[in-house]
C-alpha cells in the first residue's frame, strides 16, 4: 500500500496493544500499515476487520475461561463441560 502522504510503499507492520472493551483490559496484536517517512500508521478496511476479529477472539476466550468451559493451562475448549452449559447459557441449538 501507498502511503497518502508521501505516495511510498508503506510497510506492513503488527505490534501488541491493549484495548479496554466492556471495562476489561485486551492484549492483541494491531495491525497496520507504516509510512517510514512521516512515522504516521494507516490501516485499511481489511486490516481494521483483522484488528477486531483480534479483539472478538480474546473476549471469547476471556468468556469460556470465565465460565469454566477453558481448561487455562493449555487453553483448550472442555467439549464435555461446553455441552454440559448447553441449556445454562444456551450455546447453539437447543
Amino acid at each position: 500500500m501507498k502511503s497518502p502522504l508521501t505516495g511510498k510503499e508503506m510497510k506492513l507492520m503488527s505490534e501488541p496493544s491493549t484495548l479496554n472493551y466492556r471495562g476489561k483490559q485486551y492484549n492483541v496484536s494491531h495491525h497496520f500499515y507504516l509510512c517510514e517517512l512521516s512515522n504516521e500508521q494507516f490501516t485499511t478496511t481489511e486490516l481494521d476487520e483483522q484488528n477486531l476479529q483480534e479483539l472478538n477472539k480474546q473476549v471469547k476466550l476471556d468468556f469460556l475461561e470465565d465460565n469454566g468451559f477453558l481448561e487455562i493451562d493449555e487453553r483448550k475448549i472442555n467439549i464435555a463441560t461446553l455441552y454440559d452449559g448447553r441449556t445454562k447459557y444456551r450455546i447453539g441449538r437447543e
